[in-house]
């Protein structure tokens, strides 16, 4: 007869550690993230949650039939993994040896493939399943699409570069550009602007219309340059444009463009300077001498003499 403080029967045991593995699997197939667990050495998913299924695209059949780990990633993405791998357990896997987990929780952002092709941003987060010996077996990863996240970091990142005002790019896009412009054959040449009179704009008609001028003249400027020209505003009521140019004349080319349509387009009357990239210039060297004619150009503008009446007055400068 058996006592009142007998343990346990060996099937009453089995059940309860079906039960719980039961749990488990069901806590982990309904993860809120998408959890796919892989073979280290056979580089062969074998498990997917419902999550990961609709993160990827692949069912409970596809895992079954085989699904080999390296296709989840872009192809560039293969070898990065490799070394990520290598790097967390590859003396373990080569030399079967136990792995001393070390607390490690490194984040890796990668561009991983679902099943139709499409690739995508991931941020992943890993950990090993080790056999009896310690020996690491398998590796579970949560991964999590971080496309959107992504896409606004990029637009704030634009956004910093951005005058808020007039949409030109800003002095910060500059530096993110001198590079480029610093490559020993690189050619362009600089043009600056500067409104003439504007303050006495503000004083008059309030900042509303100065705003308002400020952004019809930027409108203007954008009408007549090329695509790949750069186009700041670097102060108040400077702005400064960055053109591709093969030689000197080419930007003088570009400046009479502009003075011409001036006369009919301009919102307001400006002074213009013109600088052309000597051999190893740099980017501050180039704007600077495009100040000086700006200045020299001013100065010429303001020692004419008046017009008399019925004469035609233009609405640009330059040097």
């Amino acid at each position: 007869m058996a006592g009142v403080n007998d343990g346990p029967t060996r099937d009453e045991l089995l059940r309860e550690n079906a039960d719980l593995r039961s749990q488990l699997d069901d806590f982990l197939f309904n993860l809120p993230d998408a959890l796919v667990e892989s073979d280290l050495l056979a580089e062969r998913v074998l498990f997917m949650n419902r999550m990961a299924q609709v993160l990827f695209g692949y069912t409970v059949a596809d895992v079954d039939q085989g699904i080999p780990g390296f296709i989840l990633f872009a192809d560039e993405e293969v070898p990065k993994v490799r070394a990520i791998l290598a790097d967390y357990v590859g003396p373990n896997l080569a030399h079967e040896l136990p792995y001393e987990r070390t607390g490690r929780q490194d984040l890796y952002e990668l561009r991983m493939r679902r099943k139709d092709g499409t690739l995508f941003v991931a941020e992943t987060q890993s950990s090993f399943v080790l056999d009896e010996k310690g020996v690491p077996r398998r590796m579970r990863s949560i991964i999590r699409d971080v496309t959107k996240r992504k896409e606004l970091e990029a637009r704030l990142e634009e956004m910093s570069h951005r005058d808020p005002l007039t949409g030109c790019y800003n002095r910060r896009h500059l530096e993110r550009q001198r590079d480029e412009l610093e490559r020993p054959t690189a050619r362009w040449a600089c043009l600056v602007f500067d409104l003439d009179q504007f303050k006495a704009i503000n004083d008059t008609y309030g900042h509303e219309e100065g705003d308002r001028v400020l952004q019809g003249f930027a409108h203007f400027l954008s009408r007549h340059h090329r695509t790949d020209d750069l186009l700041m505003r670097t102060g108040g009521d400077e702005f400064a444009l960055v053109v591709r140019a093969d030689s000197e004349a080419e930007a003088e080319a570009v400046s009479k463009r502009l003075l011409d349509a001036a006369t009919l387009d301009s919102p307001a009357a400006f002074s213009m300077g013109v600088a052309y990239r000597k051999a190893g210039e740099g980017v501050d060297a180039v704007l600077s001498r495009a100040d000086h004619t700006l200045y020299a150009a001013r100065g010429k503008r303001l020692r004419k003499p008046r017009l008399r009446s019925g004469e035609k007055k233009g609405r640009g400068g330059a040097a």
